[in-house]
């Protein structure tokens, strides 16, 4: 009888060489300069330093130079850090469980060293000389006693030049240059307490003062006026700054999320910070935060990936909603819109103001911080006193010190909106006969929602029964709803209810469909004593800012302001 491997030539598994087993660990960690730039910054705070600078030249293929004032290594150690898994910062499998340092597996610089020249030079801080290794492809050339200052510096040139495949892959140095330009900025930003200086091809492009003020590292890589208008978020378990409502950008790179002061791209988080501006931004847009999540070790793991980019919680959905409820507290108080006068002189620029009942601009208080426990209050508007409408579409009132104008449609649908969701929350649907009942043609798809969904229709209010294959006939709608406008706002419904979405954002969605073609229209006039009530309804409501779609309900002209545009003293 023949053996079961008869037939089966052998050899066929082999182990591979050393400098191709480095290869390969070096494309999981090493995939482009910025990698490099990572590694080797971290490596410098894990090393206590409080200031580092790193340059930059043609866009890291020719220079990545990282120097520090940490601890140093000793002479003895120093090659030995760019051996494979050789770490300071772990010794067994259980460190993994409580590990705090932002390196730990002991593959970046063997890595880095296996696809580049590299020349290391360190003296610790505990006395003894300096050390210099160069490095090659993998192979330590040299080694000499050399007089340096405290700390380590590291030069990397050379980079996948032994690597000709990787090399080709490389963006521009431009588009390089960048890439390390935002990591550089978000490590400067989560460590706030170190100076961190880049230099790219010679122009230095972030500075930070290392003073520990989160706010001044925001600025050094934003700008004052923006670091300045960032709310501060001061939560048990969240801590950073959020932008208010009014200041966003085009991509959602700008959201930095910190787990103990490690950098990690998580999209569920990002999405929960998006979440807490729900009703407060356009579509399309996207704030900016920088948020420290102070999470028991224990309950992650951040040893899944191999550039420690991603980590796992334990219980991701309680980290989830602790950090959209202290990002929701913050912006429910976030301060009115204001026009100022710009500085060409007679502009206007649209900024935010903390205008609250009873203070005129002048005296206003600080920007409210979240409280670590209980209802948030909404920021709440000053008293308003109506004055007249304006083009058709804009309210007039006054306020204390100041002048105000009120989008009617966007105040009536915030108004319309926050009455709906409260009404469907406590499952009290109100609805009215029509008093013709209306037949519908609908698309096949449509019918088959009606199908899926006709109970879920029947707690907004809409009450309607199959009149043939592709027809149903209307004998309820809304309350809120006029009459006229129940079958546009039911088609719409019926064709956004097919995308899967969670039914609090359904119903969210839905409420806010609702109220936009319940509101009074722009351009509709409105009766004095019409457009008071819906003044005194706004002041109620628990987001008075905005519409349920992001778009702002009032605008603030201080008095101060009007002053300048009107040169008076």
């Amino acid at each position: 009888m023949p053996r079961p491997d008869a037939g089966i030539e052998s050899g066929r598994i082999a182990i591979l060489p050393a400098g191709v087993a480095d290869g390969i660990a070096a494309g999981e960690v090493v995939e482009r300069p910025a990698a490099v730039v990572k590694e080797l910054v971290e490596n410098a705070i894990d090393a206590g330093a409080t200031r580092i600078d790193v340059r930059v030249e043609a866009g890291g293929q020719h220079l990545i130079e990282v120097v520090d004032n940490g601890a140093g290594m000793a002479p003895a150690d120093l090659p030995l850090a760019f051996r494979r898994h050789a770490t300071s910062k772990l010794r067994s499998l259980d460190d993994l469980i409580t590990l705090q340092t932002l390196g730990f597996r002991g593959e970046a610089l063997a890595s880095i060293a296996a696809v580049a020249r590299v020349e290391a030079v360190s003296r610790p801080r505990d006395g003894g000389e300096g050390y210099r290794i160069v490095i090659d492809g993998g192979r330590l050339i040299a080694e000499s006693g050399v007089g340096s200052a405290v700390g380590t510096r590291v030069s990397v040139s050379r980079l996948f030049a032994n690597t000709p495949a990787r090399l080709k892959f490389l963006k521009q140095p431009g588009t390089e240059n960048a890439v390390i330009s935002r990591l550089v900025a978000e490590l400067a930003m989560a460590n706030a307490g170190v100076a961190i200086r880049l230099d790219v091809d010679g122009r230095r492009v972030l500075e930070t003062a290392g003073n520990g003020d989160l706010r001044v590292a925001f600025a050094a890589v934003y700008d004052p006026q923006t670091a300045a208008a960032m709310l501060d978020v001061d939560d048990p378990v969240v801590r950073g700054l959020i932008s208010p409502p009014a200041l966003h950008r085009g991509t959602r790179e700008h959201i930095v999320i910190l787990v103990n002061g490690r950098r990690i791209h998580h999209r569920n988080l990002a999405f929960a910070v998006e979440q807490s501006y729900r009703g407060l931004r356009e579509p399309d847009r996207f704030p900016l935060a920088v948020l420290n999540l102070s999470v028991d070790p224990v309950e992650v793991d951040i040893n899944v990936h191999p550039t420690k980019r991603e980590v796992r919680f334990r219980n991701e959905r309680a980290i989830f909603a602790a950090l959209e409820r202290a990002c929701y507290g913050v912006l429910r108080q976030s301060p009115l819109y204001e026009l100022q006068v710009s500085a060409g002189g007679l502009g206007l620029e649209l900024r935010e103001t903390a205008l609250v009942s009873g203070a005129s601009p002048v005296d206003s208080p600080a920007l409210p911080t979240a409280s670590t426990g209980g209802a948030v209050p909404p920021a709440p508007l000053p008293p308003l006193e109506y004055v007249g409408q304006l083009l058709q579409g804009y309210l007039v009132a006054e306020a204390p010190g100041a002048a105000v104008l009120i989008d009617q449609h966007a105040a009536h649908e915030r108004v319309l909106f926050d009455r709906i969701v409260e009404r469907l929350e406590q499952h009290e649907p109100l609805s009215q006969l029509l008093l013709i009942p209306l037949v519908i043609d609908l698309t096949p798809a449509q019918a088959t929602v009606f199908q899926q969904q006709k109970a879920w229709l029947e707690t907004l209010g809409f009450e309607a029964e199959p009149f043939g294959p592709h027809t149903l006939r209307l004998r309820a709608a809304p309350s809120d709803l006029p009459e006229a406008r129940a079958e546009r706002v039911l088609e719409l419904l019926l064709s956004e209810l097919a995308d899967e979405h969670t039914p609090d954002r359904r119903l969210r969605e839905a409420a806010a469909l609702m109220a936009c073609h319940s509101a009074v229209r722009f351009g509709d006039s409105m009766t004095p004593v019409g457009a008071r009530q819906l003044l005194r309804s706004l002041a109620l409501t628990a987001e008075p800012i905005s519409c349920p779609h992001g778009r702002p309900t009032i605008l603030i002209l201080p008095d101060d302001q009007l002053r300048r545009l009107f040169k008076r003293p």
